[in-house]
């Protein structure tokens, strides 16, 4: 998972394209499975799919790796101290984003 996370953190200012899985343009779930195929670890491609992707964690579980699914849609990447990196949607860049109110989280497994 540090891994993934120190390969998600390095693309930071990378433009969002829909569709698109790096490594220098991400869409959301573009970008955590270009970051987790850096660890080594395996995700399926789009959102739909990756919240599906390892085993569900509990917010008061969550560390840095796991997904964050903040809504029907997108994903995010936890990094720590409630913080998450993402590829947040067109017109944006990846960023360092706060942790929402309501999440779903997963946290692959290799």
């Amino acid at each position: 998972a540090g891994a993934a996370v120190r390969a998600a953190l390095s693309r930071i200012g990378r433009p969002y394209v829909w569709g698109a899985t790096g490594p220098d343009r991400f869409d959301c779930s573009g970008l955590t499975q270009w970051a987790y195929r850096q660890a080594g670890v395996p995700l399926s491609r789009t959102t739909y799919t990756q919240i599906y992707d390892g085993i569900p964690v509990a917010r008061s579980e969550i560390r840095p790796g796991d997904l964050v699914f903040p809504s029907t849609g997108h994903v995010q990447m936890a990094i720590g101290n409630n913080l998450v990196v993402e590829a947040p949607h067109p017109g944006a860049a990846v960023q360092i984003s706060p942790l929402g109110g309501y999440v779903a989280i997963r946290r692959p497994v290799s």
